[in-house]
C-alpha cells in the first residue's frame, strides 16, 4: 500500500467513524463551543520531537495553534486524530492568513512519549514542520488535560483520554473547545477565523 492510499484512507475512517466511536473510548467533554473568557494554560515545561525542552505557552504563541491530546501507542482513536490533523494541514498548506496557523499534538503517556515516538507519530501522518508534538513531566499532564477540558478532573485510563480538538489564538489564550472527535471543515473554519480576526466573536456557531 503506498504512503498517499494509507493516508487517504485514514482520512476516510476519520470522516466515517467520527460519529460512531463508542461513548467509553472518549472521554466525556466538560464544555464545547468558544470559551469566554478565554482561558491561560498554567505554563509547564514540554519535550517537543527533537527532544528540546521548551515552554508550553512559548509553542502556542508561535501562531494560532489547533492542539489534540494524544498517545503514541494508542490503536484505537488517536489514528482517526492523526488523520484529522493530516487534512487540517493539508487546508492549512493551501490557506494565507494574518496570522500564521499551527498544529500540536500532546503526549499524555510521559513514560513512552518520547521525542523519537512523537517523532514516529508525526511522521506516520506525514507532517509537516507547521506540526509539532510535545510531551509534558509527568505531573503536569493530569492538569493540562483537565485545563484543556474545562474539567476539575478526568478519567486516570489515559485511553479514556479526550478527543477533543482545543484552539488558541497568537497569544496562547483558548478560544475554542471542539466536540469530541469533530469535523475537518469545523476546525479549520474556526482556525481560519482566529488567524484573521483573533477573536471569540469571529468563531463561526453551528
Amino acid at each position: 500500500m503506498t504512503a498517499m492510499t494509507r493516508r487517504e484512507m485514514l482520512r476516510a475512517m476519520a470522516s466515517a467513524l467520527t460519529s460512531a466511536v463508542s461513548a467509553t473510548v472518549c472521554a466525556q467533554h466538560g464544555s464545547m463551543g468558544p470559551v469566554r473568557p478565554p482561558v491561560c494554560l498554567t505554563e509547564a515545561l514540554v519535550v517537543d520531537q527533537t527532544g528540546r525542552t521548551r515552554l508550553l505557552g512559548e509553542l502556542l504563541r508561535e501562531g494560532v495553534t489547533a492542539v489534540q491530546t494524544i498517545y503514541t501507542g494508542c490503536s484505537s482513536v488517536c489514528p482517526l486524530q492523526g488523520a484529522l490533523f493530516g487534512a487540517v494541514q493539508d487546508w492549512m498548506l493551501q490557506t494565507r492568513t494574518r496570522y500564521p496557523i499551527r498544529l500540536l499534538s500532546i503526549g499524555i503517556d510521559p513514560f513512552a512519549d518520547a521525542p523519537s515516538a512523537l517523532r514516529e507519530w508525526l511522521a506516520r501522518f506525514h507532517a509537516r514542520p507547521v506540526w509539532a508534538a510535545a510531551t509534558p513531566a509527568p505531573d503536569d499532564v493530569d492538569r493540562i488535560r483537565a485545563e484543556l477540558a474545562g474539567r476539575p478532573s478526568l478519567p486516570i485510563n489515559i485511553a479514556d483520554h479526550s478527543t477533543q480538538v482545543y484552539c488558541f489564538d497568537q497569544n496562547a489564550m483558548l478560544r475554542w473547545r471542539s466536540a469530541d472527535l469533530p469535523r475537518i471543515k469545523e476546525v479549520c473554519e474556526v482556525l481560519g477565523a482566529l488567524a484573521v480576526c483573533n477573536t471569540c466573536e469571529a468563531i463561526p456557531i453551528n
